[in-house]
C-alpha cells in the first residue's frame, strides 16, 4: 500500500500507528505530525458539515451545555490567556464556540473582540453572551480591516485541515509582533490507540508530535514565546471535566460519582500516568511572528 502524504510537510516517510472508525492514523517521520488517512480534500464540504451541524437535536450537546462547559474550562485557562492579552488592542478568537472567552475579555473595554465560529447555533449564542462581532467564515477566507494583536485557537488546530492556507491567513491577520495562542495536545510518535480515551476522529484530523511545533515555526516564520506542557492527565481527570455531561447517561452518572468521591480523580490520574501517560501532553503555546 502506498504511503499517504503528510498534510504538513508533504513527506511520504511515515508509518501507520492504528485504526479508529475506519480511519488509519499515521505518524510522519519528518515533522512528527500524526494525521488520519484518508485525509479530507474538499475544504468547502468540510466547512459546510461543521456549519450545518444541529447539536440541538442531542440535548446533552446543545449550545447552552457547550456554554456551561466553557465556563468551567476557562476557570483554568483564562488567567494564562489574560496575561497575553493585557497590552493588546484587538483579539480574534478562532473557533470561539459559545463565546465565553470573548465574554471574559469584555472586562477590558479598550479591547476589540472578534470571534469566528462556523456552527450556526453556537455562533448565535456567542454573539448573545459576548456582545462581540461573530463571523461564520472559515479563517482561511476571513479578511479584516484591522490587524489583530492576539489570535487565539483553543483546541482548534486539529480541526483545520490545510496548514498552508491556515498559516497564510494567520500571518495576514496578525499585527507586527502579534501573538498566536494555541492550546493543543502533543504526543510521542509511537503513541498507542489506548493512550487516549477518545481520539475524536475524524473530527480531529491531525495531532502534534513532540517536535511538530518546531517544524511549524520554521516553515511559517514564528518564534516560540511560551511552550507550557503539562501531562495530558491533568486535563482529563479534572472535576470540571467529569461534571460535564456527555452522550451516555450511564457514563455521566459514573463520572459524577467519581467527581465527588474524595481522592478518586487524583488516584485515576496517577494510574493513567503510570500506564499510559509517558510523553502525552496538554500544551499551552504562545507564538510570535518574526
Amino acid at each position: 500500500m502506498q504511503s499517504p502524504i503528510c498534510p504538513l510537510c508533504g513527506s511520504k516517510d511515515n508509518e501507520k500507528r492504528f485504526s479508529v472508525r475506519g480511519y488509519d492514523l499515521f505518524a510522519c517521520h519528518i515533522c512528527e505530525l500524526l494525521f488520519i488517512n484518508p485525509y479530507p480534500t474538499d475544504i468547502v464540504k468540510r466547512h459546510a458539515t461543521v456549519a450545518e451541524s444541529e447539536f440541538d437535536e442531542i440535548e446533552i450537546l446543545a449550545p447552552q451545555r457547550h456554554y456551561l462547559a466553557e465556563v468551567k474550562y476557562y476557570k483554568k485557562y483564562f488567567p494564562l490567556i489574560e496575561q497575553e492579552c493585557k497590552d493588546a488592542k484587538s483579539v480574534l478568537d478562532v473557533g470561539c464556540g459559545t463565546g465565553h472567552l470573548l465574554e471574559l475579555l469584555g472586562r477590558y473595554p479598550h479591547l476589540v473582540r472578534v470571534g469566528i465560529e462556523l456552527n450556526s447555533a453556537r455562533a448565535r449564542l456567542a454573539k448573545e453572551h459576548s456582545g462581540s462581532e461573530i463571523y461564520q467564515v472559515p479563517i482561511e477566507s476571513f479578511s479584516s480591516s484591522i490587524k489583530f494583536d492576539v489570535i487565539i485557537m483553543m483546541n482548534v488546530l486539529s480541526h483545520i485541515p490545510f496548514f498552508d492556507r491556515l498559516f497564510s491567513s494567520i500571518s495576514s491577520l496578525l499585527s507586527d509582533r502579534g501573538k498566536l495562542i494555541l492550546k493543543v495536545g502533543e504526543f510521542r510518535k509511537d503513541v498507542r490507540k489506548a493512550d487516549v480515551f477518545d481520539w475524536g476522529i475524524p473530527d480531529h484530523m491531525h495531532f502534534m508530535g513532540l517536535n511538530t511545533l518546531d517544524f511549524i515555526c520554521r516553515k511559517y516564520g514564528f518564534s516560540i514565546c511560551k511552550h507550557q506542557r503539562v501531562p495530558l492527565s491533568s486535563d482529563i481527570f479534572t472535576r470540571s471535566r467529569f461534571k460535564t455531561a456527555g452522550r451516555s447517561f450511564l457514563r455521566n452518572t459514573i463520572k459524577l460519582v467519581l467527581a465527588y468521591t474524595p481522592f478518586a480523580l487524583s488516584i485515576l490520574r496517577k494510574l493513567y500516568d503510570m500506564k499510559q501517560g509517558r510523553e502525552l501532553y496538554s500544551s499551552f503555546i504562545v507564538l510570535t511572528s518574526r
